[in-house]
């Protein structure tokens, strides 16, 4: 949010300026969780990887993926929320359409039934973006093999 006056200097009042400061508050989280996953990958496993004969490709699809796999959609529902903050307080500082603009503009003529009617939309949106991630995360987790299981669920073997 500190930097939102320098992207609205840079990127005009329009909407580039609102989705580069929405872009960045998410990649920082994105970073630092998908860092963390990086360091917490076992390195037992990448060795038996590599004594099996695995090269590169290998340790990535069958380790470093699966492991990433749960940080990263941490960090996106994490996200989510921030990015919709900061598009929401670059609409505040400057802007002349947007819920942020209504939100702002509300508060000012001290209209309550509008501010609210913004505040539920936030809302909304939150949710339903929060609920696009979570199946968006349980879809990629079922794909790479990673989902829960169903107690009656036979293993081969």
């Amino acid at each position: 949010m500190a930097l939102a006056p320098l992207f609205l200097l840079f990127f005009g009042i329009g909407p580039w300026s609102k989705i580069n400061i929405a872009v960045t508050g998410v990649s920082f989280v994105v970073f630092y969780n998908v860092y963390l996953g990086l360091r917490l990958r076992e390195r037992e496993l990448v060795e038996i990887v590599q004594v099996m004969g695995g090269r590169r490709h290998h340790v990535l699809g069958y380790v470093t993926i699966p492991t990433l796999a749960a940080p990263f959609f941490a960090a996106l529902k994490t996200g989510g929320p921030l990015a919709i903050l900061g598009v929401i307080g670059g609409e505040f500082i400057a802007s002349s359409e947007g819920v942020g603009h209504e939100l702002f503009t509300s508060a000012m003529n001290l209209d309550a039934a509008t501010e609210f009617a913004g505040l539920i939309v936030l809302v909304v949106t939150t949710l339903i973006l929060n609920g696009v991630l979570s199946w968006l995360d349980k879809y990629a987790l079922k794909r790479l093999g990673l989902g829960p299981r169903r107690p009656n669920e036979r293993r081969a073997g």
